[in-house]
């Protein structure tokens, strides 16, 4: 028992590590009636809190459970993501439109070219129907602006072409194999052209006056057919020309208009057209000119995803052109890293020991388990291989790697008939009894000359300590003789 002494200060300083409850132990009440008292200096009432640890319960800030902070940060990213849902729509919907639309002011909008138009004196409609701008346009005094041509309908298109064939003027801005076949245009479609800013190098007069515009990066076109002469391809960039006109066939018991017969222009690439380039190089004289020829001009979107468009593209269609080349770099960076990170067979590394156990201790725990396990005959193969390991090293020989069998240490051993007429001519023990102590399973002097075969079931432990012993004098007599023959030597 402690002194009584020392029995406060010693539940005073459990108090103090918190292994006691101040409120309910009673060694607090006893600290506080041994201690005398003691005057103590005035302090003002702001003490400096207590750590958490010793307040009261109720009196510290509650913290709150890991299911409710789980919910809190889920609302909070809820609440973000519908922010910011909701300012892209205003942003969307403070957009004056889509590109190459003419009521859009964005910088891939037109409405600077339609305002141009406007000022020339030619009047601009925008619609969304190409079947209602061809049956209410007059065929011998409008220009059709048709963006997107891929959507409009097949029988949208032969109206146009019939239109076209009145006197119209039909520009098909970015069009695709399918549209120009659809229209039975002499045109095959390039599928992309370098950009650049080229030279017109042909006779159209509005191109002619507008000299150098920024065209290409996209679609091409090259005159083709029967009808390839009447084709006049501007602006060539590469093997194929970003700006083709061709003259549309007239009607039968048409006459023809004032402005002239019908055609077709198109357009590889209608970014000269947009607000962001329109006051670069030549673009607006260029654009200028060619939807100048009549007093109406109706611009045309056809809508996204009509049933029987012209070329109905798929998800893979939409997609831009980079996608591909950017998911084989990304192929072949989880391929580099595959191959960076994978397993690689290389020779095998030491790992160190977690625990450093004795050599001694080793051996004790592996005859335990051979004894506990009975496993007579299996140690006695193994103090064999080990015999024959020693051996083959002191002599020297070359080894060789064996099938494996119970007992087998693992490690490449010499050949039988080398290893015994070497130990023999070293001890001068005859070489029948080494092959019997080496690979038999004699266990005594008395079993070498009777057991000539396999290993037997029923080994007792004398016979085991029996074989250690023999063992043990063949390698001395091995290592003896090899000692006398150095000292010969």
């Amino acid at each position: 028992m402690l002194p009584a002494l020392r029995l406060p200060a010693l539940r005073h300083g459990l108090c103090q590590r918190g292994a006691l409850s101040r409120r309910t132990d009673p060694c607090t009440l006893c600290l506080r009636r041994s201690r005398p008292h003691r005057s103590r200096p005035h302090r003002s009432r702001s003490r400096r809190p207590l750590p958490r640890r010793h307040r009261a319960p109720g009196t510290g800030h509650r913290r709150l459970d890991p299911r409710a902070r789980r919910n809190i940060r889920v609302t909070a990213v809820l609440i973000l993501l519908v922010a910011i849902c909701t300012t892209l729509a205003v942003m969307s919907d403070s957009s004056n439109g889509r590109p190459l639309d003419p009521g859009s002011a964005d910088p891939d909008g037109t409405m600077a070219l339609a305002q141009l138009m406007q000022a020339h004196g030619v009047a601009v409609t925008s619609t969304n129907d190409l079947a209602e701008a061809v049956n209410e346009s007059d065929p011998a005094d409008v220009t059709i602006v048709l963006t997107h041509p891929q959507r409009a309908p097949g029988q949208a298109l032969d109206g146009l072409a019939h239109l076209a064939g009145q006197g119209a003027d039909v520009v098909l801005l970015e069009p695709d194999a399918a549209v120009v076949d659809a229209l039975g245009l002499p045109v095959t479609v390039a599928s992309r052209v370098p950009s650049g800013t080229p030279a017109p190098r042909c006779q159209l007069p509005e191109a002619t006056a507008a000299g150098a515009v920024t065209l290409g990066g996209r679609s091409g076109f090259r005159a083709a057919g029967p009808d390839a002469a009447e084709v006049t391809t501007c602006y060539p960039v590469g093997s194929a020309s970003a700006l083709v006109v061709v003259p549309a066939p007239r009607t039968p018991g048409r006459p023809p208009a004032p402005s002239g017969p019908g055609r077709f222009v198109l357009v590889g690439n209608a970014g000269f057209m947009t607000n962001d380039r329109l006051d670069e190089q030549g673009n607006a004289a260029l654009a200028i000119g060619l939807l100048n020829r009549h007093r109406t001009l109706s611009w045309v979107t056809p809508q996204l995803g009509a049933p029987d468009a012209v070329a109905r593209r798929s998800l893979l269609d939409l997609l831009p052109d980079r996608v591909p080349l950017a998911c084989l770099q990304l192929g072949l960076a989880m391929v580099v890293l595959a191959l960076w990170r994978g397993r690689r067979l290389g020779p095998p590394v030491p790992e160190p020991l977690p625990v450093v156990v004795r050599a001694a201790e080793t051996v004790e725990g592996r005859g335990r388990l051979y004894a506990a396990a009975q496993a007579r005959d299996l140690a006695a193969a193994v103090l064999r291989a080990t015999a024959r390991g020693r051996l083959t090293e002191r002599l020297g020989l070359p080894t060789r790697a064996r099938p494996a069998h119970p007992g087998d240490t693992g490690q490449p051993e010499a050949d039988p008939t080398a290893l015994v007429a070497s130990v023999a001519a070293r001890t001068g023990r005859s070489p029948m009894e080494i092959t019997l102590l080496l690979y038999g399973s004699g266990m005594s002097q008395d079993a070498l000359a009777a057991v000539r075969t396999a290993p037997t079931a029923g080994v007792t432990d004398e016979a085991l300590v029996a074989l250690v012993d023999q063992l043990d004098a063949l390698d001395r007599q091995v290592a003896a003789g090899s000692d006398r023959q150095v000292a010969a030597g």
